[in-house]
């Protein structure tokens, strides 16, 4: 009964496959407390955590993560990983926001604060893990490997240089080109890009 207009509303407005839910949406699917209240003595929904419900008693964590912090774009580490840039598997979370962005105080997130829209310029989607998540795309990410260089070990960024070398067939330069107008010292990382990639 539940599985009604309602939670397909909300299966169109969010990013994930399998159904996670806020405490709202789940009072807006079943319409009342106590229906919702009912449904999860059924077990027709879990509770996962506080504020935090789902179709399943164990959702990915990656799901509940991009719930939770819906605004968050995956950068740096997470997105080489997720972009099979590299196999290095992140410890963290590596997301950017906007600047004006609450802070995200776990231990398991690394925030970038980006300035003057550059939290809007290269965002992609892709599915991962039967998640829909939002991450910069390689273009994007060729740019930020170069800005945050010295913020990262040696014989990573070498990693992730050589992918760029032996892909650049797969890069679209243009693009790249086109980003970097917005940014700051962008023809320092245009040289950067010149000498070490292309």
């Amino acid at each position: 009964m539940y599985k009604s207009v309602k939670i397909e509303k909300i299966r169109k407005n969010t990013l994930i496959k399998f159904m996670i839910y806020t405490y709202q949406e789940c009072i807006e699917m079943f319409g009342t407390y106590y229906a919702f209240s009912k449904a999860l003595a059924a077990k027709k929904i879990f509770k996962i955590k506080e504020g935090v419900y789902a179709d399943e008693n164990k959702p990915k964590e990656i799901a509940i993560f991009v719930k939770e912090y819906h605004k968050a774009i995956f950068t740096m580490q997470s997105a080489f990983y997720y972009l099979n840039i590299s196999d290095v598997v992140p410890n963290k979370y590596y997301v950017a926001t906007d600047k004006d962005a609450s802070k995200y105080k776990k231990d398991n997130i690394v925030q970038y604060f980006l300035n003057n829209g550059l939290d809007k310029i290269g965002v992609t989607t892709m599915n991962y893990a039967g998640t829909e998540i939002k991450l910069f795309n390689k273009e994007r990410m060729l740019i930020e490997l170069i800005r945050y260089k010295n913020k990262i070990p040696f014989d990573y960024y070498k990693e992730i240089i050589n992918y760029y070398r032996e892909h650049i067939d797969e890069i679209n330069i243009p693009l790249v080109v086109k980003y970097l107008s917005n940014f700051p010292k962008k023809s320092l990382i245009k040289r950067t890009i010149e000498l070490e990639v292309l």
